[in-house]
């Protein structure tokens, strides 16, 4: 793998993404080609004399461009992997396609408003990102006047609580790009851009968030509230615990990263 195809992927790519495409590229063996812009397509796949072929679009952004790219690399792996003629975006192209850009998502490639928006394109992934013209307008367009407003995450401190996108987070840690943040609904985690402007939950606001914590947090036995019912750790079981609903005796396995909180267990 030459120093020349790499130095072509860091300039369309997004950056921590080019080691993962750079080895997509010489896995299968891709003739690989930045084409000019198109106005019907942003990229094509084809397989002609036993090559394959892709292209992608060179005016893209590079967020846009990565999404292009494994797109259009799904299509090679149905290719390859199906004996069958499948339809072009079916159920085998919508699997690969997820299982390529979930890793890009889950490290932190993308800037968090795209990856909110990503996670939910994977749930049932459309033929092109124009027939979902939210992830549309966040992979081609500039920000808008009003998401320039507001406080940038890299001012944020670990522990501080803030709304993005109608969602609330808390910021984690900084890691040395990104700032790492916990979705409290749903403690799911995102690597926010420095520069994504957020905004702030006031003091006042905050004592609603700030009783909760993870549940790996709390000790075997203790009590806890989630969603409205009231639960009781049993014990751990790999990546989640086991609970038990003290309304109906049944139990639950809840995920060890989830927000919960915490109750006194009441005195008999």
């Amino acid at each position: 793998m030459g120093s020349n195809e790499e130095q072509i992927f860091k300039k369309y790519f997004p950056q921590a993404s080019v080691p993962y495409c750079l080895a997509l590229w010489a896995r299968h063996n891709i003739q690989f080609t930045i084409s000019k812009p198109r106005k019907s397509v942003y990229g094509n796949y084809m397989h002609r004399a036993g090559i394959h072929a892709i292209s992608v679009n060179g005016d893209l952004r590079p967020e846009a461009f990565l999404v292009t790219y494994l797109h259009e690399v799904a299509h090679l792996l149905v290719h390859v992997n199906s004996k069958k003629r499948r339809l072009p975006h079916g159920i085998e192209w919508q699997s690969y396609f997820r299982e390529l850009l979930k890793p890009m998502i889950e490290s932190g490639v993308f800037e968090a408003k795209v990856a909110l928006r990503l996670w939910q394109h994977l749930q049932s992934p459309k033929a092109t990102s124009c027939a979902d013209p939210e992830l549309h307008k966040l992979l081609m367009e500039n920000e808008t006047e009003d998401e320039q407003k507001g406080t940038s995450v890299s001012s944020l401190q670990p522990g501080q609580i803030f709304i993005y996108d109608s969602r609330t987070f808390k910021a984690v840690r900084k890691l040395r790009t990104r700032t790492e943040c916990i979705e409290l609904d749903r403690s799911a985690v995102y690597r926010f851009h420095p520069n994504a402007k957020v905004r702030i939950v006031e003091a006042d606001a905050e004592s609603e968030f700030s009783s909760k914590r993870p549940i790996h947090h709390l000790p075997i036995g203790a009590t806890f509230r989630f969603g409205q019912k009231s639960y009781q750790m049993k014990e751990k079981r790999r990546t989640r615990f086991l609970c038990e609903d003290l309304s109906d005796k049944k139990l639950y396995l809840i995920n060890q990263m989830m927000q919960v909180e915490p109750l006194k267990l009441e005195s008999n």
